[in-house]
Formats: structure tokens, sequence, C-alpha cells
């Protein structure tokens, strides 16, 4: 089972970044950081764009009277997208976005998670005027690594496997407007929106009565919730070389009295060091 999933994620993962290099005009040296790689032909416009991002931190303590604990972290991600659109008013915008991370602490015998994020993205919109669009969207999301939960007893540290990947799964879709001033600005309002939340049932069937794991009850292997979504992007770049990103989500279910709502927001600094080197806070 783990090798059919490996094995579709990989197959995914090919189909994205492929057209970065059936479609290059450049040499390796001559294309700049940011690449963007764009087509019109018969009125139909094709956009691909994006970046991918190796980091790599130390930290290292040594007789330093404050404490500290030495760590070596690795992050890998990418981030690309793929636009289309045609004279007819029709907008089809593809996300796929990929964050692993593992670090390595001094004093413990495990990795762990720096950061763990798959998530692909589609919306497909009817122009109504310059800015705005009837819209659907689908939105798929999950973790690639298994998740722990650490602790030591009797000073020795162990590990309780708390999710793995597709637990949890969430998969979103629904109906309303788009609008969208350029690549670097846009929101997705639906009051019509779906979500359907899946969990490995082997991680609720323990559950204590009035817990729940990521909003799935015990004994359950998924929720189902129908509310309204907001989601958005904004680009800006504030000082030269310096390029403020953010993504954010709202969600509010309907078939529950409202006591809690889904925010989700990630937001980044990225400094450009030049067209072949940058950097990500």
């Amino acid at each position: 089972m783990f090798l059919k999933k490996a094995t579709l994620f990989f197959g995914l993962l090919f189909i994205f970044t492929f057209p970065s290099f059936a479609q290059e005009t450049e040499s390796e040296e001559d294309l700049p950081f940011d690449a963007v790689i764009e087509s019109e032909m018969g009125g139909k416009r094709m956009k691909f764009y994006g970046n991918t991002r190796f980091n790599f931190n130390q930290a290292h303590f040594s007789n330093w009277i404050s404490g500290g604990e030495s760590s070596l972290t690795f992050l890998y991600g990418l981030d690309y997208n793929f636009n289309y659109s045609d004279r007819n008013g029709l907008v089809w915008d593809n996300n796929l976005l990929l964050s692993l991370g593992m670090t390595t602490i001094s004093g413990s015998k495990f990795l762990k998670k720096a950061d763990d994020r798959f998530e692909i993205g589609s919306l497909l919109g009817k122009q109504i005027n310059q800015f705005w669009n009837y819209s659907g969207f689908l939105n798929f999301k999950t973790q690639l690594l298994p998740g722990y939960r650490f602790y030591k007893e009797e000073g020795i540290e162990l590990r309780d496997k708390i999710s793995q990947v597709l637990s949890p799964a969430i998969l979103q879709g629904g109906l309303g407007w788009y609008y969208k001033k350029s690549d670097d600005f846009w929101v997705n309002l639906s009051p019509l929106s779906a979500r359907l939340i899946i969990v490995s049932k082997k991680y609720t069937r323990d559950l204590d009565h009035g817990k729940k794991y990521f909003g799935v009850d015990p004994n359950k292997s998924s929720k189902f919730f129908f509310g309204a979504s907001f989601n958005g992007f904004y680009k800006k770049e504030i000082m030269k070389n310096i390029i403020w990103e953010n993504k954010y989500s709202v969600y509010v279910n309907y078939l529950e009295k409202t006591k809690n709502i889904d925010f989700d927001w990630n937001t980044s600094f990225r400094f450009k060091v030049n067209n072949k080197i940058s950097g990500n806070f």
C-alpha cells in the first residue's frame, strides 16, 4: 500500500515539474532564478512558474554558559503554478505545494519533523468582467511523513505515532466567485463549499469521550462539513529584492453551531541575492 501511495505521489510530482524542462528555451546558466514560461497561441495563454528551495540550518553549542542544544535541520520545498486562459473567458489556475523538513537535536535519538505539507489546488473560472469570475475549485492537502508525540519515561526518550500519510487528508471543493487582479493578488469567495476530512480509524479507536482527532469523532474514519470558504493570495516587493508572500484560507461550517472558524495563514519573506540564490524567512 505504501509503495502505491509513493508511486502516485512521485508520479504527480513528475507531471507538475516536467514542463519546466520540456519548454525551456534558455541554457541553465542564462535562466533567471524565478523563470516564467509563457505561451500564447490562438487566443490561449499558458503560464508556468514557481520555485524550488533547499535550506540547511545548523546551530552548535559547546561550553556555552547560557546553555543550548546543537541542532541540524534540512528543508526542501517547491511551489509551482500553471495558469491557463482563453479569449472565451475561461480561466484555469493550478498550484502544487510541497514542503518537507527534518531536524536532529543533540541528545535525542530520533529525527523530528521541521515541516511536512503537500497540497494540490485547482480552480476553474468563467470571466464576468476584467477582474471577476464565476468559479469552482478543488483542493487536496495532506502530510507525507509520519508524525510522533515525543515523551520521556525514566529519562528514556520514547515516541508514539499520531499521524501518517493521508491521515489526516482534507478534500475540499466549492462554487463561488473569483477575483483576480493579477497573479500576485487574488481572492476566491465560496459560500457553497464542501469539506471532507479523512483519517485512519486506528487513531480514533481509542479516543477519550468528547475528544476528536482532527475534527473526526471516535471510531470514525471521516467527517463531512458543508459551509463557506474564503481563500486568497497576496505578494508584494516591499523593498528591492525583498518579497512578501501571503496565502490564507478561512472555513466556516454551516452544519454545526459555530464555535470555531478554521483559519490557515502562511506568510514568508523572500530575499533575493542574485538570479541563482535566494533565502526565505
